[in-house]
């Protein structure tokens, strides 16, 4: 009987003697740009496969330097389940495109693609704090990540519901959760969209609640509290879609420790707070500079008040879940 399990892939990043490394635009689904590397193939060995799959899809020749990480969470890939051997090479030359990648270039830590394809965002966050601190990214079990379907989908009943009840004029129906994740302090925002457009968004990153009490208040304030719209009416209530992020722990950080896209953003300075959640600077293209001045505009605060030394600057990620109702 043959052994199954995940599919394994080989992984290398690519450092460039002239400086910055090395990325490959996807020719295949899923689109984005990513670390080069291929799946494994039988009888090879990983770091075989990695210089391999480095040399086929960007013309170089890497030098392997180390193993750096292995990543096997199921839903890093939506294709199947795979897991990923993370390598780290050096390499002399310009890459070019060859294989299945339709374009290959280097790219320096400020000037990351938005774009990304899997979850190697987060393996480039993890690699870039190696390189300025010398950890290592840490084991990440998946019994301490994420909330699960069951948990994920009560939160959005709980939104909706909350929301119902209100226009309704009624008591919430929906019973408090039994014991589990949604009973631990925590932050969220909860955005309101109706045909591809906001409607609302409200959150807080204080962890100070249960996190089910807070989504609940978080769509009440989405709904009817948001200073940029007009409370939502009974008949926009059938075609709204409702997304939920739950929130890590904000943390402090230095001006360079931001990742667009991975991060969401907190700038406060003089009583002045901006906050934006990671997938904004997704959506629009922002490169990290342009975050930060972007950030503190929100505050009412000038483009560059991030410089200022009294400026606090915290960053989080989010896991987010939405439905069409």
């Amino acid at each position: 009987m043959p052994l199954r399990g995940p599919r394994t892939a080989a992984d290398v990043i690519i450092e460039l003697a002239s400086g910055g490394i090395v990325l490959v635009q996807r020719r295949n689904p899923p689109p984005g740009w990513a670390i080069p590397g291929g799946f494994v193939e039988e009888g090879e060995n990983a770091e075989d496969a990695a210089i391999r799959e480095a040399r086929e899809e960007t013309g170089l020749d890497v030098k392997l330097s180390e193993l750096f990480n292995v990543y096997s969470d199921p839903r890093r890939d939506p294709r199947h389940h795979t897991l990923s051997v993370v390598f780290l090479g050096r390499a002399r030359g310009e890459p070019v495109a060859g294989d299945d990648a339709a374009d290959a270039a280097s790219f320096d830590e400020d000037a990351m693609p938005v774009d990304l394809a899997f979850d190697h965002r987060e393996i480039l966050a993890d690699y870039f704090i190696y390189r300025r601190t010398g950890r290592l990214p840490p084991p990440r079990p998946s019994g301490f990540r994420g909330l699960s379907e069951v948990e994920q989908t009560y939160l959005l009943r709980l939104a909706r519901e909350e929301i119902a009840a209100l226009l309704e004029g009624r008591p919430t129906k929906i019973e408090v959760p039994p014991p589990s994740a949604l009973l631990e302090p925590g932050g969220a925002f909860v955005s309101l969209h109706r045909g591809g457009e906001l409607r609302g968004c409200i959150g807080s990153l204080l962890r100070d609640r249960p996190l089910h009490e807070v989504v609940r208040d978080m769509a009440s304030a989405a709904a009817f509290r948001d200073p940029r719209f007009g409370p939502l009416t009974r008949s926009e209530l059938a075609s709204l879609e409702i997304e939920i992020s739950i929130l890590s722990e904000p943390l402090a950080a230095s001006p360079e420790r931001v990742i667009p896209g991975l991060h969401g953003i907190s700038i406060s300075l003089h009583g002045r707070k901006g906050v934006f959640l990671p997938r904004v600077a997704r959506d629009a293209g922002w490169d990290r500079l342009t975050l930060l001045a972007e950030t503190c505009l929100k505050a009412g605060l000038p483009p560059d008040a991030w410089q200022d030394p009294a400026a606090q600057i915290t960053l989080f990620t989010a896991e987010v879940f939405s439905t069409e109702f």
